[in-house]
């Protein structure tokens, strides 16, 4: 540490690449265990959290990220007619306030 403050190390590698690839009988296992949890109530209790929220979210109005970039960008579109037309507006009353 110094002046108080912690000093980290920043290193290029994983400490676990040098370590040698798993045997195949412990990547099994890894796949064993995966599939128990997902055929195991743990797995039901996910799929069960995933459906609340989805229903919580569909109750609060909530909209995806691509349909909000599009209103968006549709509304950005409709400001910028309106300022055109804001103004055209203006010198066609400005024109017929010149005109006797």
């Amino acid at each position: 540490m110094q002046n108080g403050r912690a000093k980290f190390i920043r290193m290029n590698k994983s400490p676990f690449s040098s370590l040698p690839p798993l045997p195949k009988a412990f990547s099994d296992l890894q796949d064993k265990v995966k599939e128990v949890i997902k055929n195991s109530p743990a797995g039901d209790v996910e799929k069960h959290m995933k459906s609340a929220l989805s229903a919580a979210l569909n109750k609060m109005d909530v909209v995806t990220r691509e349909d909000f970039d599009i209103q968006s960008q549709m509304l950005s579109r409709a400001l910028e007619k309106l300022s055109v037309l804001e103004k055209r507006v203006a010198d066609l009353e400005a024109q017929k306030a010149g005109k006797p």
